[in-house]
């Protein structure tokens, strides 16, 4: 049982790294900021505007950035979490629609299931290039638009996970 008690407690740690080093983004947010503010994407749609390539908060509309470095946000997350939340509300929720009923999060999917090799995106054990595997994925009837926007979506939520960019 202290084992298991260890390792819950230990296990976290790992993905708030040391500074210089990779931070799961998805992961922070879900310790850190999810208890009041819900799934970040779903959270971002909801409450984020994008103006002219900027992001806007309802209240915080000069300058988010200076909010989030204020608001439990290492110094050193505050533009990759802004990164993140900028493209989360400007992107439409396909992956929940389409995907949602396998797969529960783009970042679960991304972190468990794929890397990105000589700047390809690939499956993590199949190594198979993952824009290859969509076109007959699940019998989605994705068209090459579509595949596209999933290749992009997951390669940027991959590097959110797994580099904290």
């Amino acid at each position: 049982m202290r084992r298991l008690m260890a390792m819950t407690v230990a296990v976290p740690l790992l993905f708030i790294a040391a500074p210089g080093t990779a931070t799961d983004l998805h992961w922070f947010w879900e310790q850190t900021c999810g208890d009041c503010h819900d799934h970040a994407a779903s959270w971002a749609r909801q409450f984020l505007t994008v103006k002219d390539g900027r992001l806007q908060g309802r209240h915080h509309t000069d300058d988010l950035l200076v909010f989030l470095g204020n608001h439990h946000l290492p110094p050193d997350l505050v533009q990759p979490m802004y990164d993140m939340l900028l493209a989360q509300a400007s992107t439409e929720p396909r992956f929940k629609e389409r995907c949602g009923r396998c797969h529960e999060t783009a970042a679960e999917l991304a972190r468990e299931s794929l890397v990105v090799r000589n700047g390809v995106l690939q499956g993590r054990e199949s190594g198979r290039p993952v824009a290859q595997f969509l076109p007959r994925h699940a019998k989605l009837g994705l068209t090459p638009e579509d595949v596209a926007f999933f290749t992009d979506l997951l390669t940027r939520v991959e590097g959110e996970v797994h580099s904290g960019n």
